[in-house]
C-alpha cells in the first residue's frame, strides 16, 4: 500500500457527484449542518460545456473525458455478447450526459417498494426535485404527432406530462429537464449555487479507494487526488452516491459484502452482506428503426408511450412492463455509434485498447459522414422497445482488488424466460405503430430486414442480437424491511453505523420508467433522513 499524505476532515463524505450526489451535498451545506466534502471520479462540468447545453446530450456521450466504459461479463441467454454497460463519469453524473427524460414512475412501481417509499411518501420530495430543475415538455412537430396518432390507432391513450403517476395505456411529451438552452440537473439546479461556500470542499477527478471503518462505523475514505492517497475523515456520516455499479464494487473493496467472495481476493472482511452486489437489474432495449422519405424534424427524446403486454407477469392489473420511447437518427445515431461501435466490434481487453477504439470510431465517423449514409440517416426514426419490470436479477461481483479495475457485471438479461415473451409482444404492437397509414405516408421501411417477418421466433434472433442497456441500473444494494436487503428505508447500511446509501443501487423493483428522477428523489430524501435524525 502507498504511503498516504495529510488527513483531513469533514463532517460528511459525499462519494459520488452524481444526481443524487449534488443535491445531496448542496442540501447539506444549504442546512447548515456542519462541513461537506464532495468527491467525484470525473471532471468539472465547465471542462465539458456540452453537459451544461440542452443541445450538448449527444455530444456528451460521445465524449470519453465525461463517460466511465464498462462491458458485462458474456451473456449466455444473448448470444454470448458482452453488453456495454457505462455511466456519467462528471459532475452531474448521468444526469449530465442523459437525454433529459425526467418520469417520476407510476404509483404501482412505488407499491413494490417497502413502508415509507410509496408514491404519498416520495411525491413531495418529487416536487421539491422538479422546482428546481423546472421540468417541461417539448411542443410536438409534424412527424410527433403522426407517431402519436400512429398510437393512438392501437389503443393508447394520449397524455402529456406522465408524472401523475397512472401511466399503463398512455403515450405522449414527455417532461424533460432543460430550460431555454441550458440542461437542468442536479448539478446546474443545486450544487452550482452552493459550490463556492466555505463549508463545502468539491474534489474532481478523484478516485475513493476505499471507506475506512473502525468497527462497525464508517470513519472516513481513502482517496486518490492528483495521484496522491490521502485519507479524509469523516465526523458523522460517509454517503455512498457512486451509483448501483460502484457503490457495491466500493463497499466489496472496503470489505462489506459476501464473506467467500471477498475472502477469495484476499480482503479482509468487515462485515458479511451476502446480498450485496445481488439483484441487479436493468432495462433492456431494442431499437427498432425506419426509413422515412424524408428527413425527420423533431430532435429530443420527446415521446414515450407505456403498456402491458404480457399479462401473465406477477403484477397488478394496469400496471405497465413496457417502455416506448421515439428516437431522432440524425440527431443521435453517429455520436451513439462512436460510443457503442467500439463496445459491438472489440471484445474484452481489446475493447479498452485507446488505439483500437480511435481506429473504429474513425471508421464509423468516416462512414456516416458519406453523403449516401448521411442522407439516409437524416431520414431515419426509431421505435425504442424497453422492458420495464424485467423479471431477470444479475449480479455484480469484483474482478480484482485493484479500484480501477471494473467489476465483473453479470446483467442477466433474458434469464427468465417471461422477459423475452415480454419484450416480443412489444415488437408486435411496435410493428403495428409503424404499419399505420400515417407513418406508411411519410416512410416506415425496416432498417432490419427481420421486422418484416412475421414470424416471433425470428423478431426473437433479432432482439438476442440487437439488444443493450437502457443504462438504468440498480438494485445492487436494495433497501427494505427484510432480512436479505442490506439498506433499511432510512437508507442506512444495516449493522453499520456512519453509512449511508443514498443511489439507484438502493432501489429494490426497478420502476418501468427512466430512472434519473427516481435517483434525484432518493438523494432528495436522504437529507431529509438526516435532519429529522439531528433533531
Amino acid at each position: 500500500m502507498s504511503k498516504l499524505n495529510t488527513s483531513n476532515t469533514a463532517d460528511y463524505i459525499v462519494v459520488g457527484g452524481g444526481s443524487a450526489g449534488c443535491i445531496i451535498a448542496a442540501r447539506l451545506v444549504a442546512a447548515n449542518v456542519g462541513t461537506v466534502v464532495l468527491i467525484e471520479r470525473g471532471d468539472r462540468s465547465e471542462a465539458n460545456p456540452e453537459t451544461l447545453s440542452a443541445d450538448g446530450f449527444k455530444y456528451a456521450f460521445a465524449n470519453d473525458k465525461v463517460m466511465l466504459d464498462r462491458l458485462s461479463v458474456p451473456q449466455p441467454e444473448c448470444k454470448d455478447r458482452t453488453l456495454y454497460a457505462g455511466t456519467g463519469s462528471v459532475i452531474g453524473g448521468s444526469g449530465a450526459v442523459n437525454g433529459m427524460v425526467y418520469t417520476r414512475g407510476d404509483k404501482l412501481d412505488f407499491d413494490q417498494w417497502p413502508t415509507g417509499w410509496k408514491w404519498q411518501d416520495i411525491e413531495p420530495a418529487f416536487q421539491a426535485v422538479e422546482a428546481g430543475l423546472r421540468i417541461r415538455h417539448r411542443e410536438g412537430t409534424t412527424f410527433t404527432e403522426k407517431a402519436l396518432v400512429a398510437a393512438e390507432a392501437v389503443g393508447f391513450k394520449r397524455k402529456h406530462g406522465m408524472n401523475d403517476g397512472a401511466l399503463c395505456g398512455f403515450m405522449g411529451y414527455n417532461d424533460m429537464n432543460y430550460e431555454n438552452q441550458e440542461r437542468r440537473n442536479t448539478y446546474t439546479a443545486f450544487l452550482r449555487d452552493v459550490a463556492d461556500r466555505d463549508t463545502l470542499t468539491i474534489h474532481t477527478k478523484s478516485l475513493v479507494h476505499r471507506i475506512l471503518f473502525e468497527g462497525d462505523r464508517a470513519v472516513g475514505v481513502e482517496v486518490e487526488i492528483k495521484g496522491k492517497k490521502r485519507i479524509i475523515k469523516a465526523n458523522k456520516e460517509v454517503i455512498l452516491c457512486a451509483g448501483a455499479l460502484e457503490t457495491p464494487k466500493l463497499l466489496m473493496l472496503s470489505g462489506v459484502g459476501p464473506a467467500d467472495h471477498l475472502k477469495s481476493l484476499g480482503i479482509p472482511v468487515v462485515k458479511d452482506i451476502q446480498s450485496i452486489g445481488e439483484n441487479l437489474h436493468d432495462h433492456p432495449n431494442v431499437a427498432m428503426f425506419y426509413q422515412g422519405r424524408k428527413p425527420v424534424d423533431f430532435g429530443y427524446p420527446q415521446m414515450y408511450g407505456f403498456q402491458r403486454f404480457n399479462p401473465k407477469l406477477p403484477l397488478p392489473e394496469g400496471q405497465a412492463d413496457t417502455c416506448m420511447a421515439w428516437m431522432s437518427a440524425p440527431v443521435t445515431m453517429q455520436q451513439s455509434m462512436r460510443r457503442m461501435g467500439p463496445a459491438t466490434m472489440l471484445k474484452g481487453k481489446k475493447f479498452f485498447n485507446p488505439v483500437l477504439r480511435f481506429l473504429v470510431r474513425t471508421a464509423v465517423i468516416i462512414a456516416t459522414s458519406l453523403p449516401p449514409v448521411n442522407k439516409m440517416i437524416n431520414n431515419l426514426y426509431g421505435i425504442v422497445v424497453i422492458l420495464g419490470k424485467p423479471l431477470s436479477r444479475g449480479t455484480l461481483r469484483l474482478a480484482s482488488t485493484n479500484v480501477k479495475d471494473p467489476a465483473l457485471i453479470d446483467l442477466a438479461f433474458f434469464r427468465d424466460p417471461a422477459d423475452m415473451d415480454t419484450i416480443l409482444n412489444a415488437v408486435a404492437c411496435a410493428r403495428d405503430i409503424a404499419a399505420h397509414q400515417g407513418l406508411k405516408e411519410w416512410g416506415n421501411k425496416p432498417l432490419a430486414g427481420q421486422l418484416n417477418s412475421s414470424k416471433p421466433e425470428v423478431w426473437k434472433k433479432w432482439v438476442l442480437n440487437n439488444v443493450m442497456t437502457t443504462f438504468h441500473f440498480c438494485g445492487t444494494c436494495s433497501m427494505g424491511e427484510e432480512a436479505d436487503k442490506p439498506v433499511d428505508t432510512s437508507l442506512r447500511l444495516k449493522g453499520m453505523h456512519g453509512l449511508r446509501i443514498a443511489d439507484a443501487s438502493v432501489i429494490p423493483v426497478i420502476p418501468v420508467s427512466a430512472l434519473n428522477a427516481p435517483s434525484m428523489m432518493i438523494g432528495y430524501r436522504a437529507v431529509d433522513f438526516i435532519l429529522a435524525e439531528k433533531e
